[in-house]
């Protein structure tokens, strides 16, 4: 059993962190309660944010490193009510906390709990 003072730890270092896929890849969150911390070099970058698999998968994706460039992420389902799916991490600390919620009969998407930072959504 994990106590309560270490869970954050146990977490983090269980899996719960994943690493950057990079410039025009894919970013697919398996588990709950995960984090991808991206880093941006001084162009532009891009990556796609699968759709979820389920809903109440609860996920955080934020900028780490800005090397100049902005980071654009795409999510085809939508990333809120108004089903904007792109959104543009710009400044370090730019972060966006989200759950999968159904769309529709099977199909999941994203929903934006918190935007920390100015992550600008389209």
């Amino acid at each position: 059993m994990v106590s309560a003072h270490r869970l954050h730890r146990e977490l983090y270092s269980g899996g719960k962190r994943f690493t950057d896929p990079g410039d025009a890849k894919t970013i697919r969150v398996s588990q709950d309660i995960q984090i991808c911390e991206m880093l941006t070099g001084a162009t532009g970058e891009t990556r796609t944010l699968a759709n979820p698999t389920k809903p109440g998968i609860s996920f955080t994706l934020r900028l780490l490193t800005d090397g100049g460039g902005d980071a654009v992420v795409t999510a085809s389902n939508g990333l809120n009510v108004d089903l904007k799916t792109v959104a543009t991490f710009a400044d370090a600390g730019d972060q966006l906390e989200m759950i999968s919620v159904t769309k529709s009969a099977g199909v999941y998407r994203w929903e934006i709990l918190n935007n920390t930072g100015s992550v600008a959504l389209a």
